[in-house]
């Protein structure tokens, strides 16, 4: 036997991190002259060689109590490369996003565009007046209000537009309400299976058919002016839909010893303690601890309860900044039905004042993979639900899902659909069902080159960026990362040093190492990958 052979049965886990230093280098693959790694002698050029050189990068006794599950196939043979455990049901995390990703252009198409409308019911009287409500009516787009690309310059100040809009119409006085129509969703914010602790947190934000700024407030703590003096915070934007009760104290610097060279002493910032928090049911925003006197500012993003409420509030906001009177509130379409028995909404006699239209659904699915965007996600999951199936709910996007899948051969046995998004902890999925997925897609060419563009580019940009620059696989892996606490994931494309374009997938759960552990060993492999030839 070999002297890499031995390396590889005896100690696995070596033979990985040998792989790794060797090909963790910005020399390419090609001119790496390394001749007594195993990893790069030519014995590996064989198939076999593969298979025992990633068994032995997945068997690491760390994870020893967890499930690692690969599947790795070639698109131009069909043939599997590598196989490890890829039946079994697990934690797909943000690689679930692939699925809207793949379901939306295939049923919706690439160039599908939400609209949201300004609608009145009202006449606009000589003063000046609009005798009636102002209607927001969401069709489910996660964009409103999000600038997803540098051409998208207006799409952060859409309600400006819109206020300039009615300006130009002669309106200086609303007398009605403020109305948010999110019926094209079911009412219900929350899919199954998402932890209770992430709720008030900007990735685990409600969804509904009327959003905008994707249902979040930012917040930035600073500073106060002298030692002992309340923080200063700042909102993003700056609404009185969200109320705040600082309790953030500015404490001294800190003094540090220098000990090197002279004993003598110097101030420092120190490090900040500050929490913000938002109580879940509520709009109120906690600020705890404490900052240095000449400490960094602290930001945190949070999401706020009903989202549709949140978008009338911010466009009457903003019409006020604009110089409009409003006689009425802000409030939602179910509001407004409640207060008259369910009577429907005069929208036959409605006009269309103002209008939004979102990119095509090719950037969309962009900003969500580039991004790991879990609104985007559940947006789209539930659109799709709505379009095809007639109703924008979470079960109804399960079946038609599952109904799209089994249209391109993937087998929906045991699979479990909660979400788009994959932050439900009762999603499940295979990595064999996985690259089944990616297989289909690629088999669509006039989708493919949208999906593929779509997903994280390795060293180079979204969840990738910082992974694997420098060597081979910079550019060359395209993939869709994924952590929930227990599970790492990442799915995609890349090609072999050949040439040849792979699909794969690589899920682990169940982990009790340090994430960066996990990514680890995906990085190793992807290296491995990358550098197979068959020549």
């Amino acid at each position: 036997m070999s002297q890499s052979h031995q390396v590889r049965n005896k100690f696995p886990w070596l033979f990985a991190l040998i792989v790794f230093l060797a090909l963790n280098t910005k020399a390419q693959a090609q001119e790496i002259d390394l001749p007594s790694s195993p990893a790069l002698s030519h014995e590996n050029t064989s198939q076999s060689d593969l298979e025992g050189d990633l068994r032995g990068i997945f068997s690491d006794p760390r994870f020893s109590n967890a499930t690692w599950a690969v599947a790795i196939q070639s698109l131009e043979t069909g043939e599997y490369l590598f196989r490890l455990n890829d039946g079994k049901s697990l934690l797909p995390a943000s690689n679930f996003k692939l699925l809207p990703a793949s379901e939306t252009l295939s049923l919706l198409g690439p160039d599908f565009h939400y609209t949201t409308d300004l609608l009145t019911t009202g006449r606009i009287t000589s003063d000046g007046t609009l005798r009636g409500d102002l209607v927001i009516r969401g069709s489910g787009d996660p964009s409103f209000g999000v600038a997803i690309n540098t051409s998208d310059s207006n799409a952060a100040t859409i309600f400006d537009a819109w206020a300039d809009s009615l300006s130009d119409l002669g309106i200086r006085r609303i007398d009605g309400a403020i109305i948010g129509d999110d019926s094209y969703f079911t009412s219900d914010y929350y899919p199954n299976g998402w932890a209770v602790e992430d709720l008030p947190y900007y990735y685990a934000m409600q969804t509904s058919a009327l959003v905008f700024n994707e249902d979040q407030v930012s917040v930035t703590v600073t500073p106060g002016v002298t030692k002992g003096s309340s923080v200063k915070y700042e909102l993003n934007p700056n609404t009185d839909y969200v109320s705040v009760e600082n309790y953030g104290a500015t404490k001294p610097d800190s003094i540090s010893i220098k000990r090197h060279r002279l004993p003598d002493s110097v101030l420092a910032a120190g490090s900040s303690s500050i929490e913000i928090s938002r109580e879940l049911g509520s709009n109120t925003v906690t600020i705890n601890g404490q900052i240095p006197l000449h400490g960094t500012a602290v930001t945190q993003q949070l999401a706020v309860e009903d989202p549709t409420l949140y978008t009338a509030t911010l466009f009457r906001e903003t019409l006020e900044e604009h110089g409009i009177t409003i006689n009425g509130e802000a409030k939602t379409l179910r509001e407004l039905a409640a207060e008259h028995a369910t009577k429907p909404y005069p929208y036959l006699k409605a006009r269309v004042l103002a209008s939004y239209t979102s990119p095509p659904l090719t950037e969309l699915i962009k900003y969500m993979n580039k991004q790991s965007d879990n609104l985007f996600a559940e947006q789209l999951f539930r659109t799709t639900a709505k379009e095809i199936g007639g109703e924008g709910s979470w079960s109804t996007g399960s079946f038609v899902m599952k109904k799209f899948l089994a249209s391109i051969t993937v087998d929906t046995a045991h699979l479990a659909i909660a979400d788009g998004s994959g932050l439900s902890r009762m999603d499940l999925i295979s990595a064999d069902q996985m690259t089944r997925l990616l297989v289909a897609m690629h088999d669509r060419p006039k989708l493919f080159d949208a999906l593929y563009n779509s997903l994280p580019t390795m060293g180079v940009d979204g969840t990738l960026e910082s992974r694997l620059k420098g060597t081979v696989a910079e550019g060359n892996v395209h993939a869709k990362t994924g952590f929930l606490t227990g599970a790492r994931t990442i799915s995609g494309y890349l090609t072999t040093r050949d040439g040849e374009q792979l699909a794969f997938s690589m899920i682990c759960n169940n982990y009790t190492v340090p994430v960066r552990e996990a990514t680890n060993v995906q990085d190793v492999a992807l290296l491995r990958l990358v550098n197979f030839s068959r020549k």
